[in-house]
C-alpha cells in the first residue's frame, strides 16, 4: 500500500507540527522582464509548534498543493518524461493523496518560559515547492522553530499559480518551469535575475511577518488561524536563512546582498541570444538595467542572521558573489552527487573558506561542512522519501530505499538542530541521535598557547557518527557509509 499511496516518517521531535498555506498580495510588487515574472503575491508554507489536544480530530494537509492532479503532471514533465506519461501518472488512484504528518490551521503554541520561536527562511531548489522540502522544514518545527516555505514564481517551481486578488472570482495566472542550457551567458544572467526575484520575495514576507505582524488566513478560507505573534522572535537580525541547491545559493546572498549580483548584470550588459535545451522556448534577447544600483535598498542589501543551513548549495550561479567574504556560521551537507561534482564542489570550498576575497580575510565562524552517504541530490527533498525506487533507478543511487533515505534525512535534520543550538539558537530533545553528535566533541591545543584546549563543538569532530562524513573546506577525507556497521 505504501507503494500506491506515499508516506512520509512522523516528525523527530518533541512538539506536534502544525502547517498553514497563506497567499497576500506583495506590498512591494515589482517586475523583472528578462525573466517575464513578477512578485505579485506572496505564497507560503509555514510549519510550527502546534497547540493542539486531540490531533486525530484535525486533518493533514496534502503533499501536493491545490490543483494536485497539475503539480503531479508538471512535477513529472519537469522530471524530462513526456506530457502524455504525465497525463497517465496524474490519473492513477492514490498517487496525490500523500499528506504531510502535520496538522493544518491548528494554533501555535505558547514556548517555554522566557523563549521564543525563531524564524527559519527555507527557499527552495529548481523544482521545488512550498512543500517540497516538507520533511525538512517540518522536522525543525518539532524541535521548536517556525520555518517558512515560499513558492518562488521565478519559473523555477515546476509549475504555481498566482492569484489575481483585484478579480471578483479565485482567478490564478500560472507560472511555469523554464527549461534553458546552463552553460551560456543568457542563462548566467537569468538565473541572476532569478535570483534577485527569490530575494525579493523573501525579503518582502520577512518584513510583512515581522513588521505587520499579520493574521494568518489560510489559502481558500476567510478566518484567519490562532497565531500569537508575541510567542515569536521577531527581530530582523535573528532571522536565521536556509535552502537546497539553487534555495541555498538565494540564502548566500541573502547574508552577503544581492546589489553584486546586479552589478555582474551591469558590467556584463549587452545583447545576448540563446535558446534552452528543448529548444521550445524563446529566451529573452537583451537584459537592461532599470537605473543605477541603490546598495542602501533594503532588498539589495545584506540581510544580518545567526546562521544559514545549506542543503547541497549550487554555488556556479552565485560565482560572481565569492569576493564579497562570507561572515555568517554556516553548516553544508553534501550529497554523494553534489560531493561529486567538482566545478560546483570548488565552489563550495571556496564560499565556506573565503579565499579569493581580500587578503588576510579569515574564514566565517563555525563553518562546518558534511557528506552523507547513500545520497542523492534530491536527498534532501521529500521525493527521495516519498518516491525511493523512483531516486534509485532515476539518479543511479542502488542504495537509496525508503529507510536509507529516512536516515539521511534524520541526520541532516539532527546535524541541523545541533548547528542551531552551538550558535545560540535554542532547540528542544535532538533525539537519540544527538548523543552520537555529542560525545564526538574533541579538544586540540591551541596554536598560540599550548597550555590552553579549543573545543571544536558537538559536531561529528572525529567521523563517529554513522552516515556521517566531516569534509575538511580545502581537501576530501574518507567517507563514511550509513550501510556500513
Amino acid at each position: 500500500m505504501r507503494f500506491l499511496t506515499p508516506i512520509l516518517p512522523a516528525y523527530p521531535g518533541p512538539f506536534t507540527v502544525g502547517s498553514v498555506e497563506v497567499e497576500i498580495p506583495a506590498p512591494w510588487p515589482a517586475e523583472y522582464s528578462a525573466i517575464e515574472t513578477a512578485v505579485e503575491t506572496l505564497q507560503f508554507r509555514i510549519f510550527y509548534p502546534a497547540n493542539v489536544q486531540d490531533p486525530a480530530k484535525e486533518k493533514n494537509p496534502f503533499w501536493f498543493p491545490e490543483g494536485r492532479r497539475e503539480y503531479l503532471k508538471n512535477y513529472v514533465t519537469f522530471s524530462g518524461r513526456s506530457s502524455m506519461l504525465a497525463s497517465v501518472i496524474s490519473r492513477i488512484p492514490f498517487v496525490t493523496d500523500v499528506t504531510l504528518p502535520c496538522l493544518s490551521n491548528v494554533p501555535l503554541l505558547e514556548p517555554p518560559k522566557d523563549h521564543k520561536w525563531p524564524i527559519v527562511m527555507f527557499s527552495h531548489g529548481l523544482g521545488g515547492t512550498r512543500n517540497a522540502y516538507s520533511q525538512f522544514c517540518g522536522s525543525l518545527a518539532s524541535h521548536g522553530h517556525i520555518v517558512v516555505a515560499p513558492e518562488h514564481r521565478d519559473k523555477s517551481a515546476p509549475v504555481s499559480y498566482v492569484r489575481d486578488f483585484s478579480a471578483q472570482t479565485n482567478l490564478r495566472k500560472e507560472v511555469k518551469y523554464q527549461r534553458m542550457t546552463e552553460i551560456s551567458e543568457a542563462a548566467r544572467i537569468l538565473r541572476t535575475y532569478q535570483l534577485v526575484q527569490r530575494v525579493r520575495e523573501i525579503v518582502s514576507i520577512v518584513k510583512v511577518l515581522l513588521e505587520n505582524n499579520i493574521e494568518l488566513v489560510p489559502i481558500g478560507e476567510t478566518s484567519p488561524i490562532e497565531f500569537n505573534w508575541s510567542f515569536v522572535e521577531t527581530r530582523r537580525e535573528k532571522v536565521l536563512y536556509a535552502g537546497h541547491s539553487f534555495g541555498a545559493a538565494t540564502a548566500v546572498v541573502l547574508v552577503k546582498g544581492v546589489y553584486r549580483l546586479l552589478e555582474f548584470l551591469h558590467l556584463n550588459e549587452s545583447d545576448v541570444t540563446a535558446s534552452n535545451s528543448t529548444g521550445s522556448e524563446e529566451i529573452v534577447t537583451s537584459v537592461t538595467l532599470d537605473g543605477p544600483i541603490d546598495r542602501t535598498d533594503e532588498f539589495l542589501r545584506p540581510h544580518p542572521s545567526p546562521a544559514i543551513l545549506l542543503l547541497d548549495p549550487w554555488c556556479i550561479p552565485i560565482y560572481q558573489t565569492m569576493g564579497i567574504p562570507l561572515t555568517v556560521p554556516t553548516i553544508v551537507i553534501m550529497s554523494q552527487v553534489f560531493h561529486a561534482w567538482s566545478a560546483n564542489m570548488s565552489l563550495v570550498y571556496q564560499l565556506l573558506s573565503n579565499s579569493g576575497c581580500l587578503p588576510a580575510t579569515p574564514p566565517p565562524p563555525k563553518v562546518h561542512l558534511f557528506l552523507t552517504k547513500p545520497s542523492a541530490h534530491h536527498s534532501q527533498s521529500d521525493l527521495a522519501l516519498l518516491f525511493p525506487s523512483l531516486t534509485k533507478y532515476a539518479f543511479k543511487v542502488p542504495e537509496c530505499t525508503f529507510e536509507t533515505q529516512t536516515a539521511v534525512m534524520s541526520m541532516n535534520v539532527a546535524g541541523c538542530v545541533e548547528f542551531l543550538r552551538e550558535n545560540g539558537i535554542d532547540s528542544f530533545d535532538v533525539t537519540d541521535e544527538r548523543e552520537g553528535l555529542v560525545k564526538t566533541q574533541s579538544m586540540e591545543q591551541a596554536k598560540d598557547d599550548p597550555t590552553a584546549v579549543v573545543l571544536q563543538g558537538y559536531l561529528v569532530a572525529d567521523n563517529k557518527v554513522k552516515g556521517w562524513s566531516r569534509l575538511n573546506v580545502r581537501d576530501d577525507i574518507t567517507v563514511v557509509d550509513i550501510l556500513a556497521g
